[in-house]
């Protein structure tokens, strides 16, 4: 796990300086604090941070091929990199170490860019070819490490974190304010644009080579399954997919640094522990996180599976004044504003897991691919609402206000809608009437990715599967950023089991009563879990790992004071005329309208402004 940097210059006479990269490096020196590295070649310029995991005093990078025409930079790690290294041994490659770094520049050589094919785990890595003078970028099947590049008039640049790429000589921060409507609605900015302009992600499954300035960019892999699987059994499924994660998780205990889990007591988090502890012969740690308010806090089912594996469990807990000094801190780690308020918990659990291992395994991902969340079955719920008669729809609305149940509220917000609309805007935030201010007919276009993802899908036949798939490609991306920088500003790494492309690519060709059958979602989760879990943990409300929002911003200090601090004091240049915020956090505070969501998406926004545009850091 480290932070990669590059930059290569269109003029081939133009050479790259050492002081640029070195600053564009070391300003992610929380991704890699145990060692760093730089390579310079006329006008290519690599930087590297690294996190030691695995072949402790022989992984240093930028790395090199036996005869120097290749070099590596590598963010990730591959967990079958000893069967690929046996492999290229026998067909006479040479190594000198035993980092799995060296493996893909091996394999490189052997299969060019298709390499990527060949290689399970998280990576995101760039190659650059001396001899022809090409650079080659790879990221991982569903977007575990993030990989950013800015093509600017004068170089190519790319990075693992943005922060870094304005470090260049290149490329100074500006707001794409094309996409603040789409952040207003996802709380997050999907498929290659972010919301600074001129700054791009390379897509999950994608690679590409850069020559001379021309960028060449193409899928080596999709989510989309090439059919159904309707001739396998429940029971049959339920073993494979069983033997997958317990393989998964194997192969991702592959360390030569302490290891543990987060467990938030929730059933993937927990299956994942258990797992893990039936593994090896000793307590396994695992870490949690808690808040001092009772109704969210749910660190005794972390307890409780903790108990049951024998494990060294260790916890935190925040209140609102400890949540928002560290929420600043965050926003600049995230490099845009942050989605979702538990990121803070997962760099809190991070920084306490720092203490006691280097890696950690996670439990991300199984809601996207085993249909976990409520909200998967509105389409269906939609497609029933509108066989009951209209006028009985504004009652509905009028006893939903009355209720603190957003899942009711976000249902019947789809009433009038299509199938369509409740799959394209099943992950939006309930705060529509607010994120509508923001649209004119014509900035629609900037759902692009998400409506050219959905075409896509619309053969599945499927709106729970579109649901899924969609969401692979959008809002779980979102979450491992979050996971991704959140736990590595911490200098920790983690590792999604459930994400192995196995799993995924099993899991998208089930039918869909094996994942949600008469309301019962994640079914085959739920049964496969009950071999290993306390039926309480598998049988609770689904909690989503939430944060008392609404309490702290109605508070006096803590996130309350700075909720209002910044809007009523704080002057935005990108929100002042397309919003009032004075009246949606007066409105919240008067009790009149729960406007939590609202307020968490504009602050994390002016936040933002304030760190990377106005530089107030």
């Amino acid at each position: 796990m480290c932070g990669i940097v590059g930059a290569l210059y269109h003029d081939p006479k133009r050479v790259c300086s050492e002081r640029m990269i070195v600053e564009m490096r070391d300003s992610m020196a929380h991704r890699g604090p145990d060692d760093y590295g730089i390579y310079l070649d006329g006008s290519l310029g690599f930087g590297h941070r690294r996190l030691s995991i695995i072949g402790l005093t022989t992984g240093h990078q930028p790395l090199a091929n036996e005869d120097n025409t290749l070099w590596i930079v590598f963010n990730g790690e591959i967990y079958n990199y000893k069967q690929i290294r046996k492999q290229l041994v026998q067909r006479g490659h040479i190594f000198k170490s035993e980092s799995d770094t060296e493996v893909i520049l091996h394999l490189y050589e052997e299969q060019g860019e298709d390499c990527v094919h060949e290689l399970n785990g998280m990576f995101a890595f760039a190659i650059w070819d001396t001899k022809r003078k090409e650079l080659f970028l790879a990221r991982d099947r569903v977007g575990i490490k993030p990989l950013y590049y800015a093509p600017t008039s004068d170089a190519f640049l790319f990075s693992s974190e943005i922060k870094a790429l304005f470090k260049s000589d290149c490329l100074v921060p500006e707001c794409n304010t094309e996409a603040i409507p789409e952040y207003y609605l996802y709380r997050n900015v999907a498929g290659e644009r972010s919301l600074f302009k001129g700054v791009f992600s390379l897509l999950p499954g994608h690679r590409m080579k850069v020559h001379r300035g021309q960028l060449d960019i193409q899928e080596y892999w999709s989510p989309f399954p090439e059919q159904i699987n309707s001739s396998i059994s429940y029971r049959e499924a339920q073993e494979e997919l069983t033997a997958l994660l317990q393989d998964s998780v194997k192969i991702r205990m592959m360390s030569e640094v302490p290891l543990g889990t987060f467990c938030s007591g929730g059933i993937d988090s927990s299956l994942v522990t258990a797992i893990a502890a039936q593994q090896v012969s000793q307590p396994i740690n695992t870490f949690s996180v808690g808040f001092h308010e009772a109704s969210y806090d749910e660190t005794r089912y972390a307890q409780m599976v903790s108990g049951k594996y024998a494990t060294n469990h260790h916890e935190v807990k925040l209140n609102s004044r400890e949540f928002a000094d560290l929420l600043p801190t965050m926003v600049w780690h995230n490099d845009e504003p942050l989605n979702f308020a538990n990121s803070v918990q997962i760099f809190a659990i991070s920084k306490l897991a720092k203490e006691h291992v280097t890696v950690v395994l996670t439990g991300e991902g199984a809601d996207e691919l085993f249909a976990g969340y409520p909200r998967y079955q509105i389409p269906l719920l939609v497609a029933a609402l509108r066989k009951i008669p209209q006028f009985i729809i504004p009652l509905l609305k009028i006893a939903a206000k009355l209720t603190s149940d957003h899942r009711i509220k976000k249902l019947l917000s789809f009433s009038n809608s299509t199938v369509h609309d409740a799959v394209l805007f099943n992950t939006a935030l309930p705060h529509y009437n607010h994120a509508e201010k923001l649209f004119s007919s014509k900035e629609i276009k900037y759902l692009a990715y998400r409506l050219e993802s959905l075409v896509k899908t619309e053969n599945l036949n499927d709106p729970i599967l579109q649901i899924s798939i969609l969401d692979q490609l959008t809002y779980l991306v979102s979450i491992l950023y979050r996971q991704d920088k959140m736990s590595m500003a911490a200098g920790i790494e983690s590792r999604v089991p459930f994400l192995d492309y196995r799993i995924v690519e099993f899991s998208n060709a089930l039918p869909r009563p094996f994942k949600l059958k008469r309301g019962k979602r994640k079914r085959i989760i739920q049964d496969i879990a009950l071999s290993f879990l306390p039926e309480e943990i598998i049988t609770r409300k689904k909690s989503g790992f939430g944060v008392p929002l609404k309490n702290w911003i109605n508070g006096k200090n803590g996130l309350g004071e700075m909720t209002s601090d910044l809007i009523y004091h704080n002057q935005s240049d990108i929100l002042d005329e397309r919003i009032n915020l004075k009246k949606i956090l007066n409105d919240h505070l008067d009790g009149l309208q729960d406007n939590s969501e609202i307020l968490w998406t504009s602050i994390n926004l002016l936040i933002w402004e304030q760190l990377f545009l106005k530089g107030q850091h």
